[in-house]
């Protein structure tokens, strides 16, 4: 009898453990309950030459809790000497310490169930937090000063990491029709930014998100769960692309952003394998990745570490890793990724051409 009891008790705390490990486990592809790092005071600047304001997730976010240097849009700011007006949100969550950011719209994480009852903001929250400080600042301005702000600023909407990475575990006709609202819901974003700031000549930066497949937090059951992430993320860049070439309040410059951090990965690639193209990729000079698929810093995860602290370890070298963490690229591409949007800009965003010597400068799309 007394070794029944003790089968028993026994099955019932491998019980417990698996029902924990499993609450543990899904809660990497759930957002959790998480604590926003961004305070909500915020200004804008009554003068300057430049300057750039970006909407979007955790990887454009420059003030976060991480030490990994500047993000792309510090460096693109410093490319062009400006002054930066960063809305974009992270967000810690509070089981297990890990980084995660903002959507285009809340509303589509609670169709889908998710656990948190605090929300990052997302791109409505953060317009209109802009909105609120920018509105103000109008006032008592010259038209040539309005128009002087106007013609200067310029914007970064980037968001999707987060919404495909919300999609990921969903089939693919729940996230098909979810991307179609939170894609509807973002236009209608720029278009309630082009009313409500007094614009039909914004300037926007639009990133195209990337494949979460190369993310080193990805960990697929099986193959369908990996060619159904595949599947979302091209229908989330290709939705955005659609979106983009039709909308007419201003000049859209689409970035891919899947096919820079693919340049990078194959770059190394080709680089292990001993092949060289013609092109330059396989060289890896720059700058010299040592790993392009393991993070920087790992977090050390499984049970024992979920019911006590979390120990975390960090690479020697971070500047030649492609990954900071498991979800955010390290501080060499972010440099790399500023550059790249860098040099497609200029001469059409920035410094602009006359329209006789280019045409993609437009209204609607410019990639």
């Amino acid at each position: 009898m007394l070794r029944m009891f003790n089968r028993f008790y026994g099955l019932c705390a491998i019980a417990v453990c698996s029902i924990l490990y499993t609450a543990w486990f899904l809660s990497g592809r759930n957002f959790g309950d998480v604590i926003p790092l961004k305070s909500s005071k915020f200004q804008t600047t009554h003068e300057f030459d430049q300057r750039l304001v970006v909407f979007g997730d955790s990887w454009s976010d420059n003030d976060t809790e991480e030490p990994q240097g500047k993000v792309w849009t510090d460096w693109l700011c410093d490319m062009f000497s400006c002054h930066q007006e960063n809305l974009a949100q992270t967000a810690r969550s509070a089981l297990r310490g890990k980084y995660s950011g903002a959507v285009v719209n809340n509303e589509e994480l609670d169709l889908l169930g998710r656990l948190s009852q605090i929300r990052v903001p997302d791109f409505k929250h953060q317009l209109d937090q802009w909105l609120e400080a920018e509105i103000p600042a109008l006032q008592g301005l010259s038209e040539e000063q309005m128009a002087f702000r106007k013609e200067h600023t310029l914007f970064v909407v980037s968001f999707g990491i987060w919404d495909v990475w919300s999609l990921v575990t969903s089939d693919y006709e729940t996230a098909a029709a979810s991307i179609d609202r939170r894609i509807s819901k973002l236009i209608e974003r720029l278009d309630e930014l082009s009313e409500r700031w007094g614009s039909t000549e914004l300037k926007v930066i639009l990133t195209q998100t990337v494949d979460v497949t190369f993310l080193p937090a990805f960990t697929a059951t099986g193959g369908d769960e990996y060619k159904n992430a595949v599947r979302i993320l091209s229908e989330w860049n290709s939705k955005l692309r659609d979106a983009a070439t039709e909308w007419t309040r201003g000049y859209i410059f689409l970035f891919d952003t899947n096919a820079f951090v693919l340049d990078r990965i194959r770059d190394w690639q080709l680089y292990a394998s001993g092949i060289e193209e013609e092109n330059g990729m396989g060289k890896n000079q720059e700058p010299g990745w040592e790993s392009v698929n393991k993070p920087c810093v790992s977090i050390e995860s499984g049970f024992q570490v979920m019911m006590s602290k979390e120990e975390t370890a960090r690479c020697e070298h971070p500047d030649k890793y492609l990954f900071w963490n498991e979800m955010h690229l390290g501080p060499s591409a972010h440099k790399l990724l500023a550059s790249a949007v860098y040099k497609e800009i200029d001469g059409v965003l920035l410094n602009p051409k006359p329209k006789a010597e280019t045409t993609s400068a437009r209204r609607g799309i410019a990639a």
